[in-house]
């Protein structure tokens, strides 16, 4: 999750966006400010916030999705990354996480909200869960040399939404 995301992406001179200042800054009247990094609530915010990301991936040897501009993988270290709004869902071999981590947060505010992996992640002996962007995403180890999987389940609120528009529930 990164912190205040919109306010990471600069604003272009070419397209300046002017606010009203509140009240209490006792502005004089008349005056307004130039922003210089883009805000919640202005038209080009979440296209700023777009073209920072997708740039510092790119610069970072990222490649950006074609069917989608906000999936990217990375080649040669074997991570993929998706970005829904602030979230990044990142899958990424243990031994990357930290330095893809450490490296966004040199430009960036980053909360790690968790990190679902093998046994030695999890508290729980194969079984690891985390919610992410209301989804439940599970870790599940595979049994007697199986291979390990991750589940994904929809938010449950969609089937209770579901069920009561087709008069099941």
């Amino acid at each position: 999750d990164i912190s205040r995301a919109y306010f990471n992406a600069k604003t272009s001179p070419d397209d300046p966006v002017y606010v009203e200042l509140p009240p209490e800054a006792n502005p004089k009247p008349g005056t307004c400010a130039l922003l210089k990094r883009h805000m919640y609530g202005t038209r080009r915010a979440a296209e700023g916030w777009q073209d920072e990301y997708s740039s510092r991936l790119i610069e970072a040897g990222f490649v950006q999705g074609i069917a989608s501009a906000c999936v990217f993988h990375h080649p040669a270290r074997k991570i993929a990354v998706s970005v829904h709004g602030d979230d990044f869902v990142t899958l990424i071999p243990r031994s990357g996480a930290g330095s893809f981590i450490d490296g966004i947060s040199k430009h960036m505010l980053v909360k790690v909200r968790g990190i679902i992996g093998p046994r030695q992640y999890g508290d729980h002996p194969g079984l690891h869960e985390i919610r992410i962007l209301s989804r439940l995403v599970t870790w599940v180890i595979g049994a007697m040399g199986q291979p390990d999987e991750i589940h994904l389940e929809a938010d449950p609120r969609h089937v209770d939404m579901i069920m009561s528009q087709v008069r099941l529930g």
